[in-house]
């Protein structure tokens, strides 16, 4: 009997992620999925423009945890879109308003500490238009 707890943990636990820290992902588990959150340029211009708020102003919401579940949706299936890899359809479509959905469900304080990773990041600069880590260069 002493195993059934143990087989109940392993159960609960998030699926590993593909996430690469290189590109600035970072993983966000909604569902009992494990999804990719990958702040490409492509990704951040278009929440930028989705809520029409910069992402350093984003940066501020998310840190302060002052961001409405639409906007999380928002920012997290883009994120999630750009994190995608080419052969899987399903992460690369999905809707916002699932994302925002499957936050609430989960509670924010996770999406929050996601969210505000992959914008600072962006923010942060030192990465290429598609999310990858720029060579160090010497001075």
């Amino acid at each position: 009997m002493a195993t059934a707890p143990k087989a109940a943990a392993r159960k609960r636990r998030a699926p590993r992620s593909a996430a690469n820290a290189n590109r600035g992902e970072n993983t966000l588990v909604l569902g009992g999925t494990a999804y990719v959150l990958r702040p490409s340029y492509a990704a951040i211009t278009t929440i930028e423009e989705q809520l029409g708020r910069s992402s350093i102003e984003l940066l501020r919401a998310a840190n302060g945890m002052a961001l409405s579940y639409e906007d999380q949706g928002v920012i997290v299936a883009e994120l999630v879109r750009a994190g995608a890899a080419k052969d899987d359809e399903f992460t690369r479509n999905v809707s916002a308003e699932r994302m925002g959905e499957l936050i609430f469900e989960e509670g924010s304080a996770p999406a929050f500490v996601a969210i505000t990773v992959a914008l600072a990041s962006a923010v942060g600069g030192g990465r290429t238009a598609a999310g990858e880590a720029k060579p160090v260069t010497k001075a």
